[in-house]
């Protein structure tokens, strides 16, 4: 792996600046989604606090942005950051990126899941199979790779590790009709989440399931346009509360850095704790959400 060259023009702005600290030090993070939203901004804090931190995505040219943004926002206090070009929902993209941090700096201590597709779909009777594969994929196909091999690495090592896999509000509820890929994607990720946390007790290895809803990222951005994943029309009937509608959902969303810096803190637990579970989502949806996601 090689860091972004020098001469990269940095003309990416990111949601998020994280405040440098230590502790992270000595660790090994690799995240996913890393060339934006969550990602980008765990990959921040992760950093920003002394972590080696090996950010994945397939948009090479955007990552190659956040990877310089990060190092020259870093001023004097060091930084290891690197961006890995993959697909991780390819078994040999995955094993290979496992492979080379591990050959490089020995260890993975922390697996972050970042990375997935929105799919704001119509009703069930509209859903093509390749919005449902294009769905699945990412958001289910490619936690199961990326945690399978965090476990292959992590159970040879006294210490263990931590794995944190981004859910959403979508984990536990259908708080409408449509999208039911993308929720069926997160309920299946729950699912599996909660087994290989019972495989991970006497490993050391830890694994969180957090669920930020509405979050303001470019993912909720675009929907504003009535959009989702580029320009597929997004299905929003009975989805949207009286706020959003009026304000619009991207102006309605919490800020990244809450995301981020919960993150850390899972990050930063000891193997005696376990947080299965971590949720957040705008005040204004409590009416909705209450405490069921």
């Amino acid at each position: 792996m090689t860091t972004t060259p020098a001469d990269v023009k940095i003309d990416y702005f990111p949601d998020y600046l994280a405040t440098p600290g230590t502790a992270l030090a000595g660790k090994v993070a690799i995240i996913t989604g890393g060339a934006s939203g969550i990602g980008d901004a765990v990959g921040r804090v992760f950093a920003a606090n002394q972590a080696k931190v090996v950010l994945v995505d397939v948009d090479g040219d955007r990552l190659k942005k956040v990877v310089a943004s990060i190092q020259d926002g870093a001023g004097e206090t060091a930084v290891t950051v690197v961006g890995v070009t993959a697909d991780v929902t390819d078994e040999a993209a995955v094993q290979g990126l496992f492979a080379q941090v591990v050959a490089d700096w020995g260890r993975v201590d922390l697996v972050v899941n970042s990375a997935g597709r929105d799919s704001l779909s119509p009703p069930v009777t509209e859903v093509t199979l390749a919005e449902w594969n294009a769905t699945i994929g990412p958001n289910l196909t490619a936690v199961f790779l990326m945690c399978r091999e965090a476990f292959r690495v992590m159970e040879t090592q006294s210490s263990g590790g931590r794995i944190i896999n981004m859910g959403s509000s979508s984990t536990r509820l259908a708080s409408g009709p449509g999208h039911s890929p993308y929720r069926a994607s997160k309920h299946g990720m729950l699912g599996f989440s909660k087994n290989i946390l019972l495989e991970g007790k006497g490993k050391n290895i830890g694994v969180t399931v957090m669920n930020p809803s509405h979050v303001a990222t470019p993912m909720t951005q675009i929907i504003d346009k009535g959009l989702y994943d580029g320009d597929i029309p997004a299905y929003v009937d009975g989805w949207l509360d009286e706020k959003e509608m009026r304000e619009g959902i991207h102006a309605s969303c919490i800020d990244v850095a809450n995301v981020a810096e919960a993150a850390l803190y899972v990050a930063t637990r000891t193997p005696d704790v376990t947080i299965p579970t971590f949720s957040m989502y705008p005040t204004h949806k409590a009416h909705r959400y209450g405490m069921e996601v």
